[in-house]
């Protein structure tokens, strides 16, 4: 392993327990150091993120997010009245650094306009089911966009498989209730004209 990759790791197992602490402690925001671990996560092990995105940590707090699907309100109001509160503390400390309040506020309204308007909002009770599973794959065979869209076709003609493939990294990731078998998986991929290799 090297470098670059420890570092990564380093700051994802740090960030994990403190995503961990912030699940039960209300003042401690929880969404952001999870976000920050699944992102450390997928640049140093694929075994680290493939196990941390199947535990009740990553799917009760970040799995709808990171799937597109959004935030609750309810969600969105917790999230930001800790980070009001968390940057209150900073703005009062900093009463003789007329500059730094000035970015700090700053900062604060990109936060409260980006989970407002840059977020998806849920309806309470309507929220698409959590995945318990899934798999990474290299995809080879892909031209453009409309190749990878039609590649996630294929996939949700299932009706048990959920697919997010990005033609820029030749990747695709599945999202499935239950563990779906490499061949399955793989000849969906072949049906659709592409050729898959799992990460």
């Amino acid at each position: 392993m090297n470098i670059r990759k420890m570092i990564y790791l380093i700051v994802g197992c740090i960030s994990l327990a403190l995503g961990a602490l912030g699940a039960i402690m209300p003042l401690l925001p929880a969404f952001p150091f999870l976000l920050l671990a699944t992102c450390c996560f997928a640049k140093s092990s694929d075994r680290l993120h493939q196990w941390f995105t199947q535990t009740k940590l990553y799917q009760n707090n970040l799995e709808s997010y990171v799937q597109g699907k959004g935030m609750s309100w309810k969600t969105k109001i917790r999230v930001m009245v800790i980070v009001t509160l968390l940057m209150a503390v900073g703005f009062v400390m900093m009463s003789r650094v007329p500059i730094g309040r000035i970015v700090l506020a700053g900062v604060w309204l990109f936060h409260m306009i980006y989970f407002v308007f840059g977020i998806k909002t849920l309806k309470e009770g309507t929220q698409e089911p959590l995945y318990a599973w899934s798999r990474k794959l290299v995809i080879e065979g892909m031209q453009c966009e409309h190749c990878a869209k039609r590649l996630e076709s294929a996939f949700h003609q299932n009706g048990q498989i959920k697919a997010e493939v990005n033609f820029k990294n030749k990747m695709a990731t599945i999202y499935a209730q239950e563990r779906i078998k490499d061949e399955v998986i793989l000849q969906i991929v072949q049906q659709a004209g592409f050729v898959g290799q799992m990460s």
